[in-house]
């Protein structure tokens, strides 16, 4: 588990954002970084962090290893690290002690920053709050809100609610291309469809992810009568081919619509309301398979050809970002709903749910008179300096 966060924090680095900047934006001025010896090589990473920025400075400390001096010097670039064991560190001398690794200190837990609570808050910063500020200065006519959405294992601990429903479709393919026995039960039955459609729902958000020659992340064309991908996205039903703007979905699974056909997604149910209510508004699916991989999504963000008005709901990992509109769908299949009866296994969800989600986005946005001529006000975002490679250039359209 530490090797994981490790590698999301290398990733943030990479992305421009650093130990030294978040003490900074957190007011820490005196940092104590304690961890092990197996953990030697990310200490490295983090002091040279320190040394090289030299706006303030840090000290370091490990659990496992007598105080002392290691070189670390590579053609005289850095100089040794000195470290103490945590038994001869006065911990009041310092602001906060992050801890890298998953041990727990005993005293001072007040002031600890833990391993997993470091990476959320880097996550939150490099895949949601600089990437989509930036965004919003150079596109201050869009409409954009962070979206949350129903986590089950929140709400059914442990999840063994849905473990066979997860085996099952696991089995599924093995059992296709096996083809002996009887069909497998799965958990979209109940709808009628065969275990070869479950199959092709199942597989939609694998369907030959690729990069394009212009750098986006797409999926392979697929005219399949449940799948409909066109042009690297999947396709949404009943697009008006007059409308006055449109509403883009951006996000993983749950906006692409895995395990159920192209016309019943969040897009396709939210597109056939907007046309029975005459609001001409059209409807875009701009989701791929992004768990893991942000850089791609605010990539494809930033290349959207954009008009003033157009709306955006953009799902990051449950991320929420305080001075950005956030839409908490978090209770949107609370009582009367059963969960049991929405996910399809302990991360997806099947038309019904996709249906209740559609209803929703379609109240939030006629209540608050989206669909008139006004002004959205939002926070004035904070300048940030930073910036990614990713975020280089303008997604206004001309």
């Amino acid at each position: 588990m530490d090797d994981k966060l490790f590698v999301k924090l290398r990733d943030c680095f990479t992305a421009g954002y650093t130990l030294p900047q978040y003490c900074i934006d957190n007011e820490i001025k005196k940092p104590l970084f304690v961890s092990e010896k197996k953990f030697l090589n990310f200490v490295w990473e983090i002091y040279a962090q320190f040394r090289y920025d030299k706006r303030m400075l840090a000290q370091f400390s490990f659990l496992d290893m007598p105080s002392g001096e290691i070189n670390l010097s590579i053609y005289g670039t850095l100089t040794s690290l000195i470290f103490y064991n945590i038994s001869e560190v006065n911990v009041n001398n310092f602001d906060k002690i992050f801890l890298l690794t998953s041990e727990k200190l005993t005293s001072h837990m007040e002031k600890s920053i833990y391993l997993s609570e470091l990476t959320d808050s880097f996550a939150r910063k490099i895949y949601a709050e600089i990437p989509l500020i930036h965004f919003l200065q150079r596109n201050p006519k869009v409409k954009l809100f962070m979206t949350k959405l129903p986590n089950h294992i929140e709400k059914y601990e442990g999840g063994n609610e849905f473990g066979n429903t997860l085996i099952a479709t696991h089995l599924l393919s093995k059992k296709i291309i096996k083809n002996v026995g009887k069909p497998l039960e799965t958990p979209l039955d109940k709808f009628g469809y065969t275990n070869q459609e479950v199959n092709k729902m199942i597989h939609v958000a694998i369907n030959g992810i690729k990069t394009d020659a212009n750098g986006l992340t797409t999926m392979n064309d697929c005219s399949d009568s449940l799948i409909q991908i066109k042009n690297g996205k999947r396709v949404t039903a009943y697009q008006p081919e007059k409308f006055l703007n449109k509403i883009y979905f951006v996000g993983p699974c749950y906006y692409m619509g895995s395990y159920a056909p192209f016309h019943k997604t969040i897009e396709s149910y939210l597109q056939k309301m907007l046309n029975e209510s005459n609001l001409p508004y059209r409807v875009e699916n701009e989701a791929q398979t992004y768990w893991g991989r942000y850089q791609d999504m605010l990539y494809n963000l930033n290349a959207l050809q954009l008009q003033p008005n157009d709306i955006i709901f953009i799902y990051v990992d449950n991320l929420s970002v305080d001075v950005l509109p956030l839409f908490d769908l978090s209770a949107a299949f609370d009582s009367p709903n059963d969960y049991r009866e929405i996910f399809v296994d302990r991360s997806h969800i099947n038309e019904i749910g996709y249906k209740i989600l559609a209803e929703k986005y379609f109240k939030f946005l006629t209540e608050n008179n989206f669909f008139r001529k006004v002004e959205f006000n939002y926070p004035i975002p904070p300048p940030f300096i930073i910036d990614m490679v990713y975020l280089l250039g303008s997604s206004r359209a001309a």
